[in-house]
């Protein structure tokens, strides 16, 4: 039986509750009671952190939604260095241990993925045949080659980030060939909503850092990666929303929004394309596709529904997208011909 979006919203909530209750409480109360009862403190915190919660993710999450178990190891690795950074070192000494012991399986893993290079290029030089996308194709390729499972879905998307983040200043290759590229961000006056949020974070990043300080320097250092690496996604963001973009050829229409989403279709799919000049609403379900999700100045509608893939999500089905586009007028010249 499939679960109700508000059932599974339920649970999402109660998992993320207790994730507050435990990796935020209980730290919190690790500094507050006295030296004689810490180390007893710290040693149910550390239960809490590997046993218990990955135990309650198994039960509200994986269980009840029908995830993927392997899952429950990635949960596990977090709360396992989530555990080393907050705890006292007596605790540390035995996350050591147990991180020994998981050595041979993590050479296992990495001796099986050596083993599949070989099918990870084939399968990748057919999907750039199709599509020349490789960011999208190594994430196919490597679900092809190492199972789609969550874990190579999250390493596939890191890998992006890691590729428009740090290394924005290199061209993007992603399109189609002979084919016309329209931007997506000018007119929503993305770069400049950007600067200003990157400005904010970066001035409240350092606040907090020197607040943090005060209390916790190992409280202040996780926060403060945690708001670089956020930094470092803001920044492959925009790098490849002005990388990557929607793009026209004579049989193909490529629509896409960075590394948001992505979406494939023949010219001769369209229906109908039309401007939005101010808020759009429908009682139909529909893709919001904006650079501000729901807001566009685009709306194109299909014969036939379309695939939307996304680096961080399942891919779904639409014959309706909401989405920005720059020059509408030439965008809408090239498309007006093939539609019916």
């Amino acid at each position: 039986m499939t679960l109700s979006p508000v059932r599974i919203n339920r649970h999402m909530a109660l998992i993320t509750l207790i994730a507050l209750l435990i990796f935020v409480g209980g730290p919190l109360l690790l500094h507050t009671v006295s030296a004689a009862v810490k180390d007893k403190i710290a040693n149910g915190l550390l239960a809490d952190f590997v046993i218990t919660f990955p135990a309650l993710y198994h039960l509200i999450i994986i269980r009840p939604l029908k995830k993927s178990t392997r899952s429950l190891f990635i949960v596990i690795s977090i709360c396992s260095a989530i555990a080393y950074l907050v705890l006292p070192p007596h605790q540390k000494e035995y996350i050591l241990q147990v991180r020994k012991l998981s050595i041979l399986a993590e050479l296992l893993f990495i001796i099986y993925a050596i083993t599949k290079i070989n099918r990870l290029r084939t399968f990748y030089k057919v999907h750039q045949v199709v599509l020349a996308d490789p960011i999208y194709n190594l994430r196919s390729a490597m679900a092809d080659a190492l199972g789609d499972s969550l874990g190579v879905k999250i390493i596939a998307a890191e890998l992006a980030v890691l590729r428009y983040g740090l290394l924005c200043w290199l061209r993007g290759t992603s399109g189609l060939k002979q084919s016309l590229s329209f931007s997506t961000h000018k007119q929503f006056g993305y770069v400049a909503l950007w600067c200003v949020l990157f400005i904010a974070m970066m001035v409240e990043v350092t606040a907090f850092h020197l607040l943090l300080l005060k209390w916790s320097a190992t409280a202040a250092m996780i926060i403060t990666i945690l708001s670089l690496y956020g930094a470092i996604i803001l920044v492959a963001d925009l790098s490849a929303i002005l990388k990557r973009k929607t793009q026209v050829s004579d049989d193909q229409l490529l629509l896409q929004v960075g590394l948001r989403w992505r979406a494939i279709t023949g010219l001769n799919n369209i229906s109908s394309i039309k401007k939005i000049s101010g808020d759009y609403y429908s009682e139909t379900d529909y893709f919001k596709g904006g650079i501000i999700k729901s807001a566009g100045n685009l709306l194109i509608n299909f014969k036939q529904p379309i695939q939307i893939d996304k680096l961080y999500g399942p891919s779904k089905e639409f014959d309706t997208i909401l989405m920005n586009i720059d020059d509408y007028e030439s965008f809408a010249h090239m498309l007006t011909p093939h539609l019916s």
